[in-house]
């Protein structure tokens, strides 16, 4: 009886630290390869995208390290009793700024993925990429 309880506890306490994650980590390597999402790409086209994508997830991967050192001093600020609105404002305004650097930059990407591909790929894509936002909405 005390195995199958720990056995039980066990597996509910792995489900509970997994489900703690935040989304963005739970879906991390999960994103579509857009070369596999599209058919009839060539190989200069895979070779483009490729570079694009590789290029644009470190862009994004900095802001958003940069994101995460903000949102830590907000943190600290945020624990602190009395009003920090002094040093709280400016990090909430830095904060959004770099949200819409990351914007920015996924639409650029976006753009710059377009200009690649040909109409009846970009269709394709666009249908898939629909596919995986209804995917990701039901998890």
């Amino acid at each position: 009886m005390k195995k199958i309880l720990f056995l039980a506890l066990t597996l509910f306490l792995g489900f509970a630290v997994s489900a703690q994650k935040p989304a963005d980590q739970r879906r991390e390597g999960k994103r579509p390869d857009i070369t596999k999402l599209v058919s009839n790409l060539t190989d200069n086209q895979k070779d483009k995208l490729e570079t694009i994508t590789n290029d644009s997830r470190q862009r994004v991967e900095k802001l958003r390290a940069r994101k995460k050192s903000v949102r830590d001093s907000i943190a600290l600020y945020m624990d602190r009793e009395g009003n920090q609105s002094k040093y709280l404002n400016p990090l909430f305004d830095r904060e959004a700024k770099i949200q819409s650097e990351i914007s920015r930059e996924m639409y650029s990407t976006k753009v710059r993925i377009d200009e690649v591909l040909t109409k009846e790929q970009r269709a394709e894509f666009q249908k898939a990429s629909r596919e995986q936002k209804k995917h990701y909405k039901k998890k």
